[in-house]
């Protein structure tokens, strides 16, 4: 049991270390994790309130507004006002945006297959242990930090 465990949160580990790690995504900036997540929730949604990016990732409205300023700033993403609502701003992708975001996609639909087929192969107990499994993997989280 402690060794799943510790292969869990040496796969947390892994994955916070990935910050600082950068890809074009056929672009000619240099995009960091965070904003190629952002960059994916805007092309998903099309056009996006910096307050719902804050709420759907769970981090403060200033960190998401620093994100989009520097996508802003490399050609990714532009803001536009809300005709209904002139103090929100809606952020949607620019031509290079989406194609970072189409990147980004076809990146996770080659990489992720396999394990989308292995979680396919499972019968409906075990995903359902694994669902189990990640609620309280991400409880844990959370209490960490």
């Amino acid at each position: 049991m402690d060794s799943i465990v510790e292969q869990y949160l040496l796969l947390v580990e892994k994955i916070s270390n990935t910050t600082k790690i950068h890809n074009s995504f056929g672009t000619d900036v240099n995009i960091y994790r965070s904003e190629i997540h952002i960059i994916q929730m805007i092309g998903d949604r099309k056009e996006v309130y910096i307050s719902e990016i804050s709420r759907l990732v769970g981090v403060t409205k200033g960190t998401v507004s620093q994100i989009v300023k520097r996508l802003e700033n490399k050609g990714l993403v532009e803001k536009s006002t809300d005709e209904s609502n002139n103090t929100r701003q809606l952020v949607h992708l620019t031509a290079k945006g989406m194609t970072a975001y189409q990147a980004h996609v076809d990146y996770h639909l080659r990489n992720h297959r396999e394990m989308e087929d292995f979680l396919a192969s499972l019968d409906a107990e075990s995903r359902a242990v694994l669902g189990k499994f990640l609620t309280k993997a991400t409880k844990m989280i959370k209490e960490h930090l």
